[in-house]
């Protein structure tokens, strides 16, 4: 049995090579990405995304921002009567060594280090408040052994009492000591189990303040460390292009990031990101950044870096919070600048600082031939620097990227200015740009062979024989069944016709029938819309089976033979 088959039904392999350009767009769409990846996935290497120039200029000032341990010695005299007055700790020459914990940053490759001043010189209410706890369990235990209380007393109920005033007692504190210790951006992983053992060439103490601005006013400091020559350094910014909304970046050492007493831990820097709230100033005149963020005790006297990695503020203070996240201030750059130019100080980047910027620019970079050249760089400053071995994993990375990079003839140069000619990043570049190509291609491809389709869709009209006139049924002259008749050129319904329109055919003469080259019989219309032979029992385009006789019109019947 004849089985017809609609005409506007794409055959299956139209479908599965359909099917296959969409696959193959759709793998050319991802591989430019995967391309432009391997040509900047500096992700995956030290340094984390150093194309951002905010996360390179980060990384290139982590090395000269130091951890600031300030030690205050200290004694505690407490007044139990008019005649009893005991001073702890009661051990001959003992002390309780008040520790607070700051960050500084080097402005100078000569060892002056900018910080907050209250780092250096702690605050009376912070050192009053820090001994009266270090010193109430040894109160505790006197009053319970001697003065015998009938309920014992605890260590939280002594220290409420000092701080209260209901104990009297006379705080006794020594001159500050500093004590300044180079981060692990610096000295690479540490081995050391505590602080005191800590290599001596990675720790020094602040053996001056330059200059300060006390905390009730500027809350700034300079301060100087010997045997610290030719350091990192950050350079001071202009803080009055400080604006609302702005993003800064902050450094620290945060206690609450102190997860051990490993120097490792302890010497690790923290960063983190921002928001600017507002720029204000303080009843004393000191301009002040206020942010947003996480800024935390220990980050006090860190740096505050704007998009190109200059200071502009310095962590200072917090408003009725100790919690991360609250309002905070920095001290603006311009006021550390003051002090600056009143010591008369060079901040000149130095040697360490201009090889240490070449080299992770270069590392950075995407130019042909970098790797070879930033690991170059490397080298040669861990030659120089044997003590900067925060370089060690940007050494080992440049090399390993080296070995598969091609560079360009000896004698070309490879500056960061001279436009990539080969090596990874031409090929990267190759690769996206052949993907593209291939992507264009095989949409062009795409839209043909639908396009193709649709017209191949819309040639045969289904066009129904109640629904034409009699007079636009077109005749067929000459050819086989299945041949379809060439209609003349010179109408508008002939020329409409290449857009899917019926071809106009001119109507037989009256009582004239359309002769056939064999003996089958004439052409005559069938229900379906197209010409068949009187004898014939399907159409032969459709398929549909042959009208019963009764069924057709007179009008019809001359078409018969």
């Amino acid at each position: 049995m004849y089985k017809h088959v609609p005409t506007d039904t794409p055959s299956a392999q139209k479908v599965w090579m359909i099917r296959l350009l969409l696959v193959m767009a759709m793998f050319c769409l991802i591989l430019p990405g995967m391309a432009f990846g391997s040509l900047t996935g500096y992700a995956s290497g030290p340094g984390g995304n150093v194309s951002d120039p905010l996360v390179r200029a980060v990384d290139i000032a982590e090395p000269a921002v130091v951890r600031i341990f300030t030690v205050v010695n200290s004694t505690l005299t407490v007044h139990f009567s008019s005649t009893s007055n005991v001073t702890f700790p009661q051990q001959s020459n003992a002390v309780y060594q008040l520790e607070f914990s700051g960050t500084g940053t080097f402005i100078s490759a000569h060892g002056d280090i900018l910080t907050a001043d209250h780092v250096i010189n702690p605050p009376q209410d912070d050192m009053t408040s820090f001994l009266d706890q270090t010193a109430a369990p040894d109160v505790a235990t006197y009053i319970n052994q001697n003065l015998k209380p009938s309920q014992p007393v605890t260590a939280d109920q002594v220290s409420q009492e000092l701080q209260s005033g209901q104990l009297a007692s006379t705080p006794q504190y020594n001159t500050p000591t500093s004590q300044v210790f180079l981060s692990t951006s610096f000295t690479g992983p540490l081995t050391a189990s505590d602080l005191n053992s800590v290599p001596a060439q990675y720790q020094a103490r602040v053996d001056k303040i330059e200059q300060e601005s006390a905390v009730n006013q500027q809350d700034v400091a300079i301060v100087h460390v010997s045997n610290m020559d030719d350091m990192p350094s950050v350079q001071l910014g202009d803080s009055s292009n400080v604006q609302q909304q702005d993003t800064l970046t902050i450094i620290g050492f945060p206690g609450n990031g102190d997860v051990s007493n490993a120097p490792n831990d302890l010497l690790t820097s923290s960063v983190n990101q921002i928001m600017v709230s507002s720029i204000k100033t303080t009843s004393t005149g000191a301009p002040v950044i206020q942010v947003g963020g996480n800024v935390e005790h220990g980050d006090s006297g860190g740096p505050a870096l704007d998009s190109s990695g200059t200071v502009v503020g310095i962590v200072s203070f917090a408003l009725a919070t100790d919690s991360p996240g609250g309002t905070s201030f920095l001290q603006a750059s311009n006021s550390a600048r003051t002090l600056v130019q009143a010591q008369h100080l060079d901040t000149t980047p130095g040697s360490l600082e201009r090889a240490w910027t070449q080299a992770f620019n270069d590392y950075a970079s995407t130019q042909a031939g970098h790797w070879h050249k930033a690991a170059s760089e490397f080298a040669a400053i861990a030659a120089s620097y044997p003590l900067f071995k925060g370089i060690t994993p940007y050494l080992n990375y440049a090399r390993t990227q080296a070995q598969h990079e091609s560079v360009q003839p000896t004698g070309t140069p490879t500056s960061t200015s001279t436009p990539a000619a080969q090596g990874n990043s031409l090929s990267a570049y190759a690769v996206m740009i052949g993907a593209i190509a291939l992507l264009v291609l095989l949409v062009v491809l795409l839209f043909a062979v639908i396009f193709r389709r649709g017209r191949r869709k819309k040639v045969v009209p289904a066009t129904k024989v109640s629904q034409v006139p009699p007079a636009a049924l077109p005749s067929q002259a000459s050819g086989s069944p299945s041949s379809r008749p060439a209609a003349p050129a010179d109408s508008l319904s002939d020329a409409m016709s290449a857009f899917g329109a019926p071809a106009r055919v001119p109507p037989a003469q009256a009582g004239q029938s359309v002769p056939l080259s064999g003996s089958s019989g004439s052409l005559r219309p069938w229900p379906c819309g197209h010409l068949n032979r009187s004898n014939a029992r399907f159409c032969s385009v459709c398929g549909e089976p042959a009208p019963p006789a009764q069924s057709q019109p007179p009008t019809i019947r001359r078409y018969e033979q």
